[in-house]
This record gives C-alpha cells, structure tokens and sequence, in this order.
C-alpha cells in the first residue's frame, strides 16, 4: 500500500476519540496494528501452535476491527449517530467476504469462517448473526462501499506485514480449541492495545511499514509495563518451598521423583489433612513449569476465607519459583477488601526484596488477574471459564498457560463438579494441566476427573497433532491412601506412606441430646480445655450460645451471617486465640458453624460435632488436637482426642425424620441418607484411623456400592440420587461445549458474572449495614484511621443472608416476585429512603441494583423480623436482641 492510500484511509476511518487527550482521533488503521503488534509480541512470548499457524493468528488479531472502516461506525464516533450493527458485528462479514484474505490464509472454509467470528467477537461473545435477507443487506449499507473499498484494501496491507501467516495446517477438528485461544488472544491484545499510556494518538501522515515497527516497539514496553512474561520458571531447593526446618514428608518426596509424561499433565494428591499436600502441589508445579507445560500457577480454593488465608502462603514460596520478582494476584469478589493484597499492590516490582508485586492494568479487572504469574482465589473464578459468561475465553487463555491447582476437591456438590469436569477438560485441549489436592475424594469422583481430564486429551492438538490412546482406568477397587496419580497418556497410581504426624487415631462418641453436648462442653472448659462445637445451621449455634451462656459459660460465635468487618475481626480474634501459636485458649469455647472446617487453621482439645457427611466430619476432626509440636499430648488437660458427634442412633430409625427430634435446623441441611451412612459408618468403626482407614469410612458413604439405608430412608435416598442427577445435568445445560468453536450456541447469550450462578444452594440477598449519625447514613463499620474510602466501608458493612426467608418480612408481595434493591429500600426504610438513594449515586449499577441499604434501629432492627448483633450476627424472628 502507497503511503498516500494509508494515509487517506488512516484520514478517513476513526478507530477511536481520545476524550482522555482533548478528543484526538485515533485511525482505526493504526488501532488494529497496535493489537495486531501486541498479538505478535505475546505469541513470541507463549505459542500457541506453529510459527505458520501463530502468524495467522497475529494477522487475524490485528484484522479485528476492520469493520471501524464503515460508515456506521464513523458516524457513531463522530456525530453521536445510533448504529444497528456494531462495528465488530462489520468486521465479521468482512473478513468472511475477503477473498484475498481467504487464498492467502488456505485451511478450509470452516477453519477460516470459525476463526473470523472468534477474532470479532472480542466484545464478550459471538455476534448474533441476521436472519433475514434484507437485515443483512441493511448491515452492508450500514458499512457503505466506499468504507468496504478501504477495508479491503486495508485487509491487503496487513497480510504483507505476515508473510509466513498460514491455515493450511489447521485441521476442522482442532479449529474449536483454537478459536477459543485466538479469542482469548485477541481480547487480552485489544485490552493493551486501546491503553492510551501505551498506544497514542498518531497522526495519519506515516507508511503503514513505519508504523507497524513502531507499534512493535510499544507492545513490548507495554506488555512489559503490564507486567507480563517478566520472570521465567525455574527450579527451587525444595527446602525454600517447605516450613523452617522440616524435612520433605512422603508426598512432597513423591512428586519430586515420579515420571511426567508429555504433553499435558493431571496430578491428583490424596492425603491427610497436615500432611503438606499444598508444599507438594508446589513442587510438583514447579517440576510442570521446568517442563514448559505452563509460566505459572493459579491456585483455586472453595471461599474467600480459604483463599484469603492461602495467599500469605503462596506469597512467601512465589519467589523461590521464578527468576525475577513474579505478579501475585488475588481473584474474588472481595480481593479490594484483603490488606495483604493491598500491600502486595502497593509495590512495583523495582525491589527484589519487597516481594511479588500486582501492577494496577492486572489488579483493576477480574479476569485480567488471571494473568498474574501467581494467582490465588475461590474455585469460582476458574469456573467461570466454562460458562457463557462475558470474556470467558479470557479466563481459558490465562488458566491454560498455567498449573491449574484445586485445593479441597473433594468438597464440591454434583452441580460444581459437573463444572470442575468440564474445566478440566478444557484445561487439557488447551494444552494445560492441573493439580488436584484433596483429604477425602471419593474413588468414583477421582475416576471422572480423570476421565474429563483424558477428554480433552483424545482430540488432536496443535502441538501434538495426534489422538493419545485411551487412558488406563484406575480400578474402583483400588481402597490405595495416601496416593499419588498422574494422568497424562494414561494415569497411574501410587501408594505413598503416610507422614509420621499425619497417622493417629480419633476416638468416637456419639452425644444424643443437644442438653448433654452443652453439659460437656461446659465440663471440659471448666477443666482448661479450648472446647468446639461446630453446628450444621447458624439458628443452631446461635442457640448453643445461649444455652452455654446459661450455664455460665461464655462462648464466641462464628458463622457466615455476620457482616464482614465483624467476621473478619472475629477470625483474627480467634486466630489469636485457638490458631497454631495461640495464646489464653484454655477454657475458651467457640461455637461456630461450617466456616470453620475450612477457612481457619484452628486447633481444639475438645470437640462436639453436629452430624455431618463423613467428609465433613473427617475435616472437622482435623481441628482436633491439630498441633502436636507446639501442644504436646502431656499439655492437653483430655487424656486423647475425641470426636463427640451430636446424632440419633443410627441402628433406631423408624422415620424419615429420624433426624429432626435431635438436630433441629441442622437436620435440613444435608441429605438425610448420606447423613444416615455416616452415621452409621463412624459409629461402627468407633474411630478414625488417620490415614489408614479414612478410604473406608469415605467409600461406604460415597461409592456406588456404599451402605444399604433403612427401609424408611429408601423413598429419600431414591430422591437423593435423583436430586444428583438433576443437578449435574442443569449443570451441563449451562456449560460450553468443549468440541464446538467460540461461535457456539452456548454463547449467543452471554451473561456477567454476577448473573451467572458457579453454584447452587439457597438464594441469597446482600444487605449493608448502614448507622445513623449527625451526617446521614453512614457505614456500620467505622473508619478505622486508615485511607478507607466509603466504598470500602460499605462494603466491609456488608452480609448475606436467605432470599427466600427475606421475603416472607417484606409485605404485600407475590412470593415469586423479583424486586431490585431500590424498590426494598422503598418498602422498608421510606424514612431513610432519600439518603440511600443519594449514597448509591456513586456506586456501581450492578452493585446499586442488587444490594440493600439497610439502617439500623436503636436495637439492631433491621425490620420486623430480623435484627443485627455484633455478637451474634443476623437473627431471625427478632425485633430486638434479647438478653
């Protein structure tokens, strides 16, 4: 192309007006160079194919918005004009109608036409394609033939700056997995290319051969300044990766010395709660990026709390895993609320001993995070990948570059692990592999994680360019624990002995009356012991508090239906008070409900337990005389560690309600029948043999070929497993498809992520607590001298609690209605009503929309109903707290 056709068209067709630098245009020409020379840079970086393939794949980036040359679209940027098309929905026909474009990329028409809408579609999703003739001669007109002159001619230009640029290796089997990555590539290289620190305003009056050069020395500054492919993988001491003066236990031995096949790589480590699964995760990791499988890591956990709590972990072991300071991100809903990551944004990487740093362009956007060279974070921003949500192959692109490593795999329902599945096979078409940690996985889900991860194994992949043979089955009967698979080609197992500290025994007792567990509760802390009672539903242990109250006893409360700042500060408290270095714990009680199986590293001399799934009650019992070097067995004030399990007996059950006269609320919280065979397998065992007997207690609760139930309990247990069913297939119905390209069905409709459910359970709405004082409506939680903004504050002011218990408080509606948060607020606080509205105009709509304001009364009332204590959280049925 001349210099003065480039110059003309570069004139001519805006890509876009710099508000931000006095309204300067900015070509659509030299935008799609821009992107288009990012894309070269970051496959240099991580190919994803062959040279011939990636350079098609830079070329179609850098075409991603040819349809800015339109009409339509000038008129939009120019004159404020209403377009029916947009201008990625131009870029798609264009490319398809290109026939030069066609004869110099080759591959098939599939290939090509799949590979067009994946590089248009960088706003989210597919285009929704017109149906009717005279829509898509309106779309033509919309673009007008002057504008198609120029992008074609456009079009010609760019190919000459990829001369080696090819599709003729693509075959249509592997266009799917492709288009995923290319739409990944083209979002991550437009979100450089259109940062106005990075990429200016140029004027028109430059060869496009100039410019092009030009844009590739800004993509390197820029991906740089983005702080991306700074540091690269090497191989630590693995006694840099392991606690001060502890020797490497079985598991981490494992993993340094097991075989890795080629290709990608699934890793599942079974094994005891204190074992050091997570230090083994990291070496076995570390020995996955040595091998060029990945540039780093992301760590999925089951909550905020969990993740939260691995972060200070994996921010002292990040530097002994690279050359060069890596990026530490953290991904949650609430990352902007952890201190920890605070700091570690407040750094900018220039000091080696400051530690791993997050610069602003990955910690300003959830899923750009992900692109961090470490990332720490909740299970759900990892599934959000496989659902149609908006810039999911975003997240597929940042996850299959890295070891994907699953903390807690075993404690996800049927409907999540349909998910985690479909990740998994996902992770391995993408070339990418994983880590699976777990205490208590069932042999049958071990099996379909690695049958899904084989999955996405058995098609052809780019690099590969063959069909791996089919996995070798691991045998249901195999009962090996601890073990370590690695699946690859085919998987194997290997029996790995247990880690000294890791083998005990726990003895069992069964407690039958909620009377007697507040009775020896009280005993036992009146003898000095740090006493838990862990209940199954916040009413429960709001109750227990009482009860121990009324026996003299003072108990803290834990459960998930405090507002932040008062949980967060109650998890320090309790840290302090029960963690591994704790001090003052004696006689102290907790009463709390499932966020402590998890979340906090708690250590108990005495524990009741309400009834629970054997999983659970296992995970409990590992907050049960936890940390034997520090609290030695001849310091406890109990002569050993005892499981006291609140629970009819199992052997007496005449009801389907067998339950309810022992547990009440708890009783609905997990299915009676998996309740029953918990029961009734640790009450027969009479202890749990740590680690040597836990696969039994787990198999005879959760496999195909677990305890038979009661006669009573069959109707339920049918229900169950039909329930199971249902779940994992409203699951499916929601996912992507693996085999099919980017411009899928799934994806016509995308979704943000807020409206996209990762998980099933009980609706649940936000409310923030709001305090009256002399200047309005302010935060419940206080500043607390620190720069915190108002936002924060409302935040950390925030809780959930259940929709549909909500509300029934609310009067005069349908019950299946559906009201955003304004209009509650109108209902219920019509006095304070002015103020919120003036408070939210400056929060987000999303968060406006879905989140209540909520004042509280002189005693705590929220409403008729229910009311707030910074003691015992969110109470129902309330209108002021009771003494």
């Amino acid at each position: 192309m001349q210099q003065e056709e480039s110059t003309r068209i570069a004139r001519s067709w805006p890509g876009k007006l710099l508000r931000e630098k006095q309204h300067q245009e900015h070509p659509a020409l030299w935008h799609m160079l821009d992107v288009g020379a990012v894309a070269q840079r970051l496959l240099e970086y991580r190919p994803i194919a062959n040279t011939n393939t990636d350079q098609a794949l830079a070329l179609l980036v850098a075409l991603h918005d040819v349809g800015k040359i339109s009409n339509s679209f000038r008129s939009m940027l120019r004159e404020g004009k209403y377009q029916q098309f947009r201008h990625w929905e131009h870029s798609a026909i264009i490319l398809r109608r290109n026939q030069h474009l066609a004869k110099f990329l080759g591959g098939s028409e599939e290939v090509r036409n799949n590979l067009y809408e994946a590089t248009a579609g960088h706003h989210g999703g597919p285009r929704t394609r017109p149906a009717a003739k005279f829509k898509k001669d309106q779309q033509w007109q919309e673009i007008g033939e002057a504008a198609l002159a120029d992008a074609n001619a456009a079009i010609c230009a760019i190919t000459d700056l990829f001369p080696d640029a090819s599709l003729e290796a693509i075959k249509e089997q592997q266009v799917a997995s492709l288009s995923w990555q290319l739409n990944g590539l083209t979002v991550q290289s437009d979100w450089i290319g259109s940062n106005v620190d990075w990429f200016t305003s140029t004027g028109p009056d430059i060869s496009i051969d100039d410019y092009w050069q030009g844009a590739l020395q800004r993509a390197t500054q820029a991906i740089a300044e983005a702080n991306l492919h700074a540091v690269r993988p090497r191989q630590p001491s693995v006694g840099k990766l392991l606690p001060s003066g502890v020797h490497a236990r079985p598991m981490q031995v494992a993993v340094q010395s097991c075989d890795l096949p080629d290709g990608p790589v699934l890793g599942l480590i079974e094994d005891s709660t204190g074992a050091g699964k997570t230090e083994a995760s990291l070496i076995l990791a570390s020995r996955l990026m040595q091998a060029d499988k990945a540039d780093g890591l992301f760590f999925a956990l089951p909550t905020m709390a969990t993740a939260n709590a691995m972060l200070s972990r994996i921010e002292a072991a990040a530097p002994h895993l690279f050359d060069g300071m890596p990026t530490l991100g953290l991904a949650h809903g609430r990352a902007h609320m952890s201190e920890q990551f605070q700091a570690i944004k407040g750094r900018d990487g220039s000091n080696p001993e400051d530690g791993p740093h997050c610069g602003k362009w990955l910690s300003d956007d959830r899923r750009r995070i992900l692109l961090s060279d470490v990332g720490v974070g909740t299970i759900d921003q990892a599934l959000f990948a496989v659902l149609p949500t908006r810039f999911n192959s975003l997240r597929l692109r940042a996850l299959a570059s890295k070891v994907l490593i699953v903390d807690e795999a075993h404690s996800y329902d049927p409907y999540m692990d349909a998910q985690l599945e479909r990740l998994l096979t996902f992770q391995a078409r993408m070339g990418g592999s994983a880590i699976l940690m777990t205490a208590t996985l069932p042999i049958q889900k071990r099996e379909n994680f690695i049958k899904a991860f084989h999955k996405g194994l058995e098609a052809p992949t780019l690099k590969r360019g063959r069909r791996v043979t089919q996995a070798e089955s691991i045998s249901e009967q195999q009962p090996t624990y601890p073990a370590l698979t690695i699946c690859g080609e085919s998987a194997r197992l290997t029996a790995v002995e247990p880690a000294e500290p890791t083998v005990r025994q726990v003895a069992i007792h069964r407690v039958s009356d909620p009377a007697d567990a507040v009775n020896l509760i009280a005993d036992a802390s009146v003898q000095g012991a740090a006493c838990v009672w862990i209940r199954n539903a916040v009413d429960d242990a709001i109750k227990s508090v009482e009860a121990l109250k009324n026996k003299g006893i003072q108990a803290d409360l834990l459960h998930a239906r405090f507002a932040i700042c008062d949980r967060l500060s109650k998890e320090q408290d309790l840290q302090k008070l029960f963690g591994k270095d704790g001090k003052g714990r004696e006689g102290k009680v907790l009463v709390a409900t499932q966020v402590a199986e998890q979340s906090l590293d708690l250590d108990f001399d005495v524990m009741v337990s309400d009834l629970a799934p054997i999983g659970s009650l296992i995970q409990r019992a590992g907050r049960l005389w936890r940390h034997l070097d520090e609290r030695p067995a001849k310091t406890r004030p109990v002569e050993g560690p005892i499981l006291h399990i609140l629970s009819p007996d199992p052997d007496k059950v005449d009801s389907d309600r067998w339950l309810h006269p022992v547990m009440e609320h708890g009783a609905w919280v997990y299915p009676p029948t998996v309740m029953w065979r918990s029961a009734k397998a640790i009450f027969d065992a009479g202890v749990i043999c740590e680690p040597s007997g836990l696969r039994e207690l787990i198999e005879q609760v959760e496999s195909s070929g677990s305890l038979p139930v009661p006669e009573v309990l069959e109707s339920m247990g049918y229900k169950h497993e039909g329930e199971k069913i249902a779940d994992r297939q409203q699951a499916r119905n929601c996912l992507i498809e693996v085999n099919r390209p980017f411009d899928q069905e799934a994806m016509r409709k995308v979704w943000d992520d807020e409206k996209f459910p990762t998980r099933l359970g009980v609706p649940q709405v936000t409310l923030a607590l709001a305090r009256h004082s002399e200047d309005g409506l302010v935060p419940y939680c206080p500043a607390s001298g620190k720069d915190e903004s108002p936002f924060f504050r409302w935040t950390m002011s925030e809780l959930q609690v259940s929709w549909l218990r909500f509300k029934k408080l609310l009067p005069d509606i349908e019950q299946d209605s559906d009201m955003n948060a304004s209009e509650i607020e109108e209902m219920l606080f019509p006095h304070d009503n002015d103020k919120i509205v003036g408070i939210k105009r400056d929060w987000p709509d999303s968060r406006a929309r879905y989140t209540i304001i909520a004042p509280l009364g002189p005693d705590g009332q929220l409403c008729e109903g229910l009311c707030y204590d910074a003691d015992l959280g969110a109470v129902w049925g309330y209108s002021t707290r009771k003494s």
